[in-house]
């Protein structure tokens, strides 16, 4: 009788240890997702916003360049042209600018005269110690065999992770960038005039995005 007494204590006792057990796990998991939540909370709220790159030191850094996953979207010519920009820039050593954003020209870069715009390929560098989402930046460009020629720089451009990946520090990824000619007065006629990147100069301000931890 004893012995049936004493396995009914074993195996109450057993029932509510497996209660307890059960409820912690229970506490633990919601307490997991309330951290979750807690971060992505904080991930959101991490915006940081630079005003200019002008007069900011740079520094030599071996990059990367990400293949964007919207690139099996794009049309065959722009995909040549971020190609040609990736094999020019992975992994080689470059001037970035120190804890913000930098772009390093590609090799399409033209002045059409159609539309009164300068497009030009580049790669987007994240120069910051962290990984970076939902960038974006105003940009004013400079050509020096058009110094009669002003260009608008109050576009914002805007990235998204399908369009950069996941933007980690050093690493960059390929866009096309146009900018507006401001009140045109020549009339080029209707073609594509090569630019030579080192005579362009790229200055990019209101430098905005989430900084991931």
């Amino acid at each position: 009788m004893r012995g049936r007494n004493l396995m009914k204590v074993i195996g109450m006792t057993v029932i509510a240890t497996t209660l307890v057990l059960t409820g912690c796990g229970n506490e633990e998991t919601k307490k997991k997702d309330t951290e979750k939540q807690t971060k992505t909370v904080k991930k959101q709220d991490k915006k940081v916003k630079i005003e200019s790159n002008e007069g900011k030191p740079q520094h030599e850094q071996l990059i990367t360049v990400n293949k964007p996953p919207e690139m099996k979207y794009l049309d065959d010519e722009t995909i040549d042209i971020y190609k040609q920009d990736e094999k020019k820039y992975d992994n080689t050593v470059q001037a970035i600018t120190d804890d913000s954003i930098t772009l390093l020209l590609g090799e399409y870069c033209f002045y059409d005269s159609a539309m009164d715009t300068v497009k030009c390929s580049v790669i987007v560098v994240n120069g910051t110690n962290t990984t970076i989402e939902e960038l974006s930046f105003q940009a004013s460009i400079e050509v020096k065999t058009q110094p009669n020629k002003t260009f608008e720089d109050d576009f914002t451009y805007e990235f998204i992770e399908v369009e950069t990946g996941v933007l980690q520090p050093n690493k960059g990824f390929p866009a096309i960038l146009g900018f507006l000619e401001k009140n045109p007065l020549e009339d080029d006629g209707d073609k594509m005039i090569k630019l030579n990147s080192q005579d362009i100069t790229i200055q990019l301000k209101n430098i905005q995005y989430n900084a991931v931890e």
